[in-house]
């Protein structure tokens, strides 16, 4: 069992996504209350029946101010505190040169991934500072935020922006005992794959399965990352197991980057 975690309250965005939902899962395994946050509905209710107790579903459109703060009021309600944020809630960009990107797109893109970023982590640190034990704060970004490719630049400009949030509020709540650090996947085997390499592929003259051969080709360890393998990596750093990690971007790609 990871230290620091049994106990505790974790509030996890896009939870009824891969990553997400394996976040919430491996935090409930470790004895986390979680609050589950997502805009489908659905996907948290098939979550909280298979986790159970210990476990509550918010669903929320996270780039609402109001909305943001009315989860964060569940979580204290129902266990009295938020001692854990990860800022997970994040969806794709269509793949389009940048002089005929769709402006409604990048606006779902820059609200989804880097709003509701901030919206939430100003809610945690707002919450965390009135308790008596220091919070932590995971964002999840990507390598895209590390690099940039062709196709892909509002995805990644989203991702740079949560890398950059992430970088500067460290710089804020050190004093605070707040730990914030940065989980940076390469790719990943879940649902938003599918879209990126069909989209690559075709920017490329090639098809999806042509694309995804290649990018394995690119990896050292030869295959996509699980989603819990990421999860574990968050857990990990929302615990009391690193505790002098702050401000950092962990790469989880398999060698993919640098």
């Amino acid at each position: 069992m990871l230290k620091g975690i049994a106990g505790r309250t974790a509030i996890v965005t896009g939870a009824a996504g891969g990553i997400g939902s394996a976040t919430c899962r491996r935090l409930h395994a470790e004895g986390a209350n979680v609050v589950a946050v997502d805009i489908d509905g659905a996907g948290l209710d098939a979550l909280t029946a298979e986790l159970g107790d210990r476990i509550v579903a918010a669903r929320a459109d996270v780039s609402d101010p109001a909305a943001t703060e009315t989860f964060f009021a569940t979580a204290v309600d129902r266990f009295g505190s938020v001692d854990m944020f990860h800022a997970n809630a994040g969806v794709e960009s269509k793949v389009n040169p940048i002089a005929t990107f769709d402006l409604a797109d990048f606006e779902k893109v820059m609200a989804v991934n880097v709003r509701s970023a901030f919206l939430g982590s100003s809610a945690a640190v707002r919450q965390m500072m009135t308790q008596p034990s220091a919070g932590k704060i995971v964002f999840t970004a990507s390598i895209a935020g590390l690099k940039s490719d062709a196709g892909v630049s509002v995805y990644n400009a989203s991702k740079h922006a949560v890398i950059g949030l992430a970088r500067s509020l460290m710089k804020e709540t050190g004093a605070l005992g707040i730990r914030v650090n940065v989980v940076a996947p390469g790719v990943v085997d879940t649902r938003m794959m599918k879209p990126l390499e069909d989209g690559l592929g075709a920017l490329a003259g090639i098809d999806g399965a042509t694309l995804k051969a290649a990018l394995l080709a690119g990896i050292p360890l030869g295959r996509y990352a699980e989603a819990d393998e990421i999860a574990a990596t968050v857990a990990w750093l929302l615990s009391d197991e690193v505790p002098y990690m702050h401000g950092e971007v962990v790469t989880v790609g398999g060698g993919l980057y640098p």
